[in-house]
């Protein structure tokens, strides 16, 4: 499957198939990957980053009711 450079201000860029993007199971906004070796370059899915603040901020949401409930004690 071939696919075009393009220019786009300062930057090339290339088009990522659906089928490809399919494969990956990547979706928009996710991190992908370039692994180059000589002249191959391999395209995967990154690895998520740990986002302690994101995290944090999750646990209390999911928590919040019974971490008022313990302060009211």
């Amino acid at each position: 499957m071939n696919v075009l450079l393009r220019k786009t201000g300062n930057s090339t860029v290339i088009t990522i198939p659906k089928q490809i993007k399919e494969l990956l199971g990547a979706e928009v906004g996710e991190e992908i990957e370039f692994v180059t070796s000589e002249d191959t370059v391999i395209i995967k899915k990154a690895e998520p980053k740990f986002d302690f603040d994101k995290e944090l901020k999750k646990a209390m949401q999911q928590y919040d009711g019974l971490l008022k409930d313990l302060v009211d004690k």
